[in-house]
């Protein structure tokens, strides 16, 4: 007799910490692209440009850090050079209205491939000139450079939850307007791909005024990068704090840091690098901490020690330990410092003379990654060499249980942990980190993985992205479906949804080609953030792709019928070139990018409601609760005995299939009444018997082609397992 067991809400997640039998009936063995929030099992969301929709053409422009370099003359032509000490390199990019000139190759000079009509257009690679001919008259030209992300802020002056966004790539600065992203500051940064930003406001050093502090911690003595600071959001001045004088000659200067964080009404900075005129010296204090006087980092007198003429409150402390300062977070009113293998808070004592003390509160539990650490209600996560570490304030534990391995699958070598960067999704309830993940055709470092923990309910997930670093936006305004949404099936949003009302904060991201794009949780698809620069027959030169084998990616913008299809990436030959299986772009002028296309897997543990009485199971059907799409489905395998046998590919063969193993999630067109139902039962026919059953959800690769069902939502509430017991398992 077949009996019914109902598996729900669920709350797990991905739990790997016992054998796949043992785990609970509700969580999930494997779980990429999906994950559970509130009871229920849902596909990951997508991402979008910046105030465009993915399939306009120049919606890829005002998402992507630029630099205005002049503008055309009444003939449309130009002549110029992009700002000295810039990168250049193949992958960058031009507009000129709404012609977009691709840098193909390197070149001296290189034509330029166009998407218009202008009839000159090189750009020298080794000196950075430019030439236009022939373009649109008296109109703004923009040089992309295509350098990685690299910082993510906001600059907290003006209206409450419209602040200003500021993106740092490695050589400038960019802030956002209704126009796009533009470069603001004189500065130009020596970093390379690792030196990631950190930033910070701090208001107080007048009434009126809010500073907005950044550093990437570049050093090379006389040739680092300075700190600076912004008043404005526009216009930036060189940030050395002076901490002490000989009579009225400044000698010593903080040269740049780490970390730079406000508390106490104080800055402070992390792990200096410090000049010393008396010796001569660059010298760098790993473990040390100077701090402002109160309300005084622009001061002339703010940074000095104790015993200078002039002195109101700065210094220095050193903790206790030749381990390197790692990470800096906030516990409520607390500052936790993580080093490599311990933790400690700064203590804040309320003496002028020494303000803060050093308290440890691990000896064995650290962090590796600098912009891997994020806050929440009670306490603080933070990536280490041995796991995801939470510290309240007072212990500090390992998050990870239910994931004790996965840790040890990031790229632990050389830098790539550096490239590791966390922040909180308070709308999702969920905490991303950014990481550089193991895989076999794996040709970059830059990270493809995103890690996936709600803080609700302690469940963990995986998602592909390849993200350099995150922050938060507000600049929004209401969604609308003629800027927003291609079709139903791409807006998950509900009337009562709080998602893209104006000004909601939303999370930003930025990649390695330097676009920026929001996640977007009213979204099925991925932004479609990867610039095609060059195409000979089935092979793309996209730039630092950090595509692998088998991945999937939709192309926009071509120019020729074949735009708009998903393709199958055949190979990965080098970190700049990637073959796209079938693919014919004989005709390519420029302006295409590609999405990836995320692949849901979401495999069950091994089930069996017989166990305990020793009995194998028969798996009759399962019966899925599923939301209602327009065209969504996903094909349902199974495994026995925790075999790796393809159960559908087997009963195929032996004629024992028992239909398409394929899970419709739209209406059923002989069942009239679920054309109005929000949530449907759909039953999957099985015919399997072992110790336990696995179920595996995915796309096949058919399936992985089709728009309409990769680009529908996937939300399952229940599944109903229709089984019987067969046999004893002894």
């Amino acid at each position: 007799m077949s009996e019914k067991f109902l598996i729900a809400p669920f709350s797990s997640g991905l739990v790997k910490n016992l054998p796949v039998w043992q785990t609970p009936e509700e969580s999930f063995y494997e779980l990429e692209n999906a994950y559970v929030h509130r009871g229920v099992i849902k596909k990951r969301f997508g991402s979008k440009y910046i105030g465009a929709a993915d399939d306009l053409l120049l919606g890829q422009l005002k998402s992507r850090l630029r630099v205005h370099v002049g503008t055309t003359d009444g003939n449309g032509d130009i002549s110029d050079t992009v700002p000295a000490g810039s990168v250049l390199k193949a992958g960058q990019m031009f507009s000129i209205s709404d012609e977009i000139f691709t840098v193909p190759e390197v070149g001296l000079p290189v034509t330029m491939l166009t998407t218009g009509a202008a009839t000159t257009h090189t750009y020298d690679t080794d000196t950075g000139a430019f030439v236009f001919v022939g373009a649109t008259a008296a109109t703004k030209v923009y040089w992309y450079p295509s350098e990685p992300v690299m910082g993510l802020t906001l600059y907290e002056a003006g209206s409450i939850n419209n602040h200003s966004a500021i993106a740092f790539d490695t050589r400038f600065v960019y802030r956002y307007t209704s126009a796009g992203w533009g470069r603001v500051g004189a500065q130009i940064y020596k970093a390379d791909t690792l030196d990631y930003f950190s930033s910070t406001n701090f208001s107080g050093v007048k009434i009126e005024d809010t500073a907005l502090f950044a550093t990437n911690f570049y050093k090379n003595e006389a040739n680092s990068d300075s700190m600076y600071y912004t008043l404005d959001g526009i216009t930036w001045a060189v940030f050395r704090p002076k901490f002490y004088t000989a009579g009225a000659a400044p000698e010593n200067t903080v040269i740049t840091a780490k970390i730079v964080k406000p508390f106490k009404s104080r800055l402070l900075l992390f792990d200096t690098y410090e000049y010393y005129l008396a010796g001569t010296a660059y010298k760098s204090f790993k473990n040390r901490v100077r701090y402002s006087s109160v309300n005084g980092p622009l001061s002339a007198y703010g940074w000095l020690v104790a015993k200078q003429t002039g002195y109101i409150g700065g210094g220095w402390i050193d903790a206790p330990t030749e381990q390197e300062i790692i990470s800096v977070q906030y516990v409520k009113d607390r500052m936790i410092v993580y080093f490599e293998r311990s933790t400690y808070e700064l203590v804040y004592t309320g003496n002028e003379s020494l303000p803060f003390i050093w308290q440890k509160l691990s000896s064995d539990l650290g962090a590796t990654a600098t912009f891997g650490s994020v806050p929440f209600e009670s306490g603080c996560l933070a990536i280490g060499s041995t796991g995801v570490h939470s510290c309240n304030g007072v212990t500090v534990t390992r998050a990870d249980n239910k994931i004790p391995d996965e840790i040890f699958t990031f790229l632990n070598i050389s830098d790539a942990v550096k490239r590791v960067y966390g922040i909180k999704d308070y709308f999702e309830e969920l905490f991303y980190w950014s990481i550089p993940n193991q895989k076999m055709n794996d040709v970059s470092s830059y990270p493809d993985t995103l890690l996936v923990y709600n803080y609700e309910n302690q469940s963990w997930a995986t998602f592909d992205d390849s993200i350099t670093c995150f922050g938060y936006f507000e600049q929004t305004l209401s969604a609308t479906w003629e800027d927003d949404y291609r079709t139903w099936e791409d807006d998950t949003n509900t009337w009562g949804s709080g998602t893209r009302i104006a000004n909601h904060r939303q999370v930003l991201a930025g990649n390695q080609q330097g676009f920026v794009f929001t996640m977007d949780h009213g979204s099925n698809s991925n932004a479609s953030v990867l610039q095609v620069s060059k195409v000979d027959g089935e092979t793309l030169t996209v730039i630092d792709h950090n595509l692998s084998t088998n991945d999937y990616v939709r192309l926009y913008n071509s120019g020729v019928e074949v735009q708009d299809i998903i393709y199958r990436v055949y190979d990965t030959p080098t970190v700049d070139t990637i073959i796209l299986e079938g693919i014919d772009l004989a005709a390519y002028a420029g302006g295409a990018t590609l999405a990836r296309v995320s692949r849901v897997s979401i495999k069950s543990t091994a089930w069996n409601p017989y166990s305990k009485q020793g009995f194998n199971v028969n798996l009759h059907k399962i019966t899925f609760a599923v939301k209602k799409t327009v065209s969504g489905e996903i094909s349902v395998n199974y495994n026995p005995s925790q075999s790796n046998l393809d159960m559908i590919e087997y009963g195929e063969q032996s004629g024992a299939w028992l239909g398409t193993n394929v899970l419709e999630t739209f209406p059923y067109d002989l069942v009239p009444l679920e054309a109005s139902q929000s949530l449907l039962w759909h039953s999957v026919y099985f015919q399997g018997q072992g110790n336990s059953i696995q179920i595996h959800l995915t796309w096949s690769d058919k399936q992985m082609k089709d728009i309409n069902i990769v680009g529908s939502a996937l939300v399952i509430e229940g599944i109903i397992l229709n089984t019987s017991s067969a046999g004893s398992m002894g």
